[in-house]
């Protein structure tokens, strides 16, 4: 099966469709990913597939509500700190990527765009803090109303607030643990382990090398070791030295059809812009 990144987005457009689209007061999502190892059995473009399919599920949702939308190419030259010491791992400079992400918020905005959101699902935090770079310096010079999409249980971990211009924070209601006391595991699933070997499994199962997956011992880490793992680096290839933190062989013991994380993340990301937009339905 063939993926293609650009589907959908306007790359596969016109000009004169993309010009029709911003007429009619099109916003646009911004697929943010990287091109990063995701341990023996995935592709390293994981993040950038990932994204790119929340985006059009977002899309989706908001055609449903009459809201037009377009998706812009993905923007994948992102910086891997944690796993730079790993082939495959490609990294930009902090400012390489602030200037690119502005220059797509300029050419945005000379367009005639009036509200962009960022949708970006790689974790580490000092591309966090490019993207903040380049989003503060796009609503400063620019006046244009760029936003970070993000989960308020992230925006909690990061210690955001939800009155911050910068990030647009949507709501994710989760049932309540059977045990309360065990609602964190001791040992974490944080990168290329049971739940995202899953997801890639259910929607880009031609991207996942599974009898490789079913050979992956649990690496058996705690937050403890996540801390260390966040140094990064030769330092993070020596905790995770084949490049996954987790529990890749049980992927097929998550049950993915009932907690997906690219149908909650659309979800509720689309309702999240629509309340923003002040949108009501027609009746």
């Amino acid at each position: 099966m063939v993926h293609s990144i650009f589907a959908g987005t306007m790359a596969d457009m016109t000009w004169t469709d993309v010009q029709k689209s911003i007429e009619n007061e099109a916003i646009v999502l911004l697929p943010s990913g990287v091109i990063e190892q995701q341990g023996p059995h995935l592709v390293t473009g994981m993040d950038v597939y990932s994204s790119h399919l929340i985006c059009n599920k977002i899309k989706a949702e908001l055609d449903n509500s009459g809201i037009e939308s377009l998706i812009a190419p993905p923007f994948y030259w992102g910086i891997n700190h944690v796993t730079s010491a790993f082939p495959g791992s490609f990294t930009s400079r902090r400012e390489t990527v602030k200037n690119v992400l502005y220059d797509i918020f300029d050419c945005l905005h000379r367009w005639g765009v009036k509200h962009v959101f960022l949708v970006d699902i790689h974790g580490d935090p000092v591309n966090g803090l490019a993207l903040h770079d380049a989003i503060s310096e796009a609503r400063s010079k620019l006046r244009l109303d760029v936003r970070s999409v993000i989960s308020h249980w992230i925006a909690e971990d990061l210690e955001i607030n939800k009155q911050n211009d910068h990030f647009l924070i949507f709501d994710v209601p989760l049932p309540d643990p059977p045990h309360p006391e065990q609602s964190f595991p001791e040992f974490l699933d944080i990168h290329a382990g049971e739940s995202g070997t899953a997801g890639m499994v259910k929607y880009f199962p031609g991207l996942v090398n599974t009898n490789i997956a079913q050979t992956l011992a649990p690496t058996n880490l705690t937050r403890d070791d996540l801390k260390k793992w966040h140094i990064g680096g030769e330092t993070a290839k020596k905790i995770t030295p084949l490049g996954y933190f987790g529990a890749p062989a049980e992927y097929s013991k998550v049950k993915y059809d009932e907690i997906d994380f690219y149908e909650g993340f659309s979800r509720f990301a689309s309702i999240a812009i629509k309340k923003y937009l002040n949108y009501s339905p027609k009746t």
